[in-house]
């Protein structure tokens, strides 16, 4: 018994130390340049549905910044979404019905470039919001170069069910394959689908999101588009730039949300992140299985195997405060959050191969 836990520990803490490999270069949006300057024109396209309240918290949030133009697609909303953005000032197209073969979101997109004037577009959620100065953050990312910038928001966290978001959080940034030791070098790099900015060259010439009409999570694609065509992809995290708050209306719409992109999430990952993903989960499991022994263990055993997870509670105190605003406590109960993360994508496994659906804002989406 003692060796087989001094070999789990062992393999645990090795899980610990070669995972830092897949965030070691976690980037934050830089700042904006400095001075006046002339802005790029950039058209801020929102794809909306049934975003009333967020819509509003969206568009007050860029109302001193500097843009081209601020389109917001209603996309057959059933609330007040279209009145509120037109009363705040946006542009809003009144979104048509999706074509045979056409998911909502990159319809709603693909009718929003359609519209844009500007020589940038800027694909935003809707339930997203800009912090102060997270606007210039992003202008600053306009350049001449070839490059489609993504942005995944830093996750606002209020009610305490939300801190069991934190894995699903954690694992989509890592299965972005962008923050490697490898860095941009590394292959197959995705994009976060909720802030998107991009030359209006660059989206024109990889055919925008005609290309992945039927696809639930479209940036994955797009990314394989961009690199096909030899258009390089940056990936940032949106803390003081930007955030968001995910699933405000309870467990069940967190459970809803995350179920909906998590396998096809975990389907679109480049095989070395997902690789990699699993040697950390198995290594955070791993950490936990011998401290239901430790009563039993010798005192040097017993010594090594909590200080090893309070190693890995410390690597998951950094990971979630880099992501969203998570409790310590979230970090020190590592297991619980890892525990609900396995359900519910198990769960999803199992309905999607029993060709089950999720429904989403009155759609199925898997």
């Amino acid at each position: 018994m003692e060796a087989a836990l001094w070999i789990v520990t062992g393999l645990s803490f090795l899980s610990w130390a070669v995972s830092w490999i897949l965030f070691v270069r976690f980037r934050r949006v830089p700042s904006g340049p400095k001075g006046v300057g002339t802005a790029p024109r950039i058209s801020i396209v929102i794809p909306a549905r049934n975003e009333e309240a967020n819509v509003e918290v969206l568009l007050q949030s860029l109302r001193e910044c500097r843009f081209h133009e601020i389109i917001v697609v209603d996309d057959q909303s059933e609330d007040r979404t279209e009145v509120v953005a037109r009363e705040l000032g946006a542009r809003v197209i009144s979104g048509k019905i999706p074509p045979a073969g056409w998911l909502g979101k990159p319809w709603a997109c693909q009718q929003g470039a359609e519209a844009a004037t500007g020589d940038w577009l800027l694909f935003v959620d809707a339930d997203t919001r800009f912090m102060e100065g997270g606007f210039e953050r992003i202008l600053g990312l306009a350049g001449g170069e070839s490059r489609v910038h993504s942005v995944c928001p830093y996750h606002e966290v209020e009610a305490p069910y939300e801190q069991l978001s934190a894995f699903f959080n954690v694992t989509m940034i890592l299965g972005m394959n962008a923050f490697t030791a490898k860095g941009a070098f590394a292959r197959d790099i995705g994009l976060f689908g909720q802030v998107m900015l991009v030359s209006r060259k660059d989206y024109d010439l990889v055919g925008g999101h005609s290309q992945v009409k039927g696809d639930i999570l479209e940036n994955f694609q797009l990314s394989r588009c961009f690199a096909a065509a030899g258009v390089e992809r940056s990936c940032w995290l949106g803390k003081d730039t930007i955030s968001m708050r995910m699933f405000p209306g309870g467990v069940r719409e967190l459970i809803v949300g995350w179920s909906k992109g998590t396998v096809s999430g975990a389907a679109n990952t480049p095989k070395a992140a997902l690789v990699g993903i699993s040697v950390w989960m198995s290594g955070l499991f791993m950490s936990v299985v011998p401290l239901c022994f430790v009563a039993a263990a010798s005192s040097p055993l017993a010594t090594v195997m909590v200080s090893l997870y309070a190693l890995w509670s410390f690597q998951c105190a950094y990971l979630f405060r880099a992501s969203g605003r998570y409790s310590i406590l979230a970090a020190l109960a590592f297991p619980v959050g890892l525990l609900f993360y396995q359900i519910v994508f198990f769960q999803a496994v199992r309905r999607k191969r029993q060709g089950g659906t999720v429904q989403w804002k009155g759609r199925d989406v898997s």
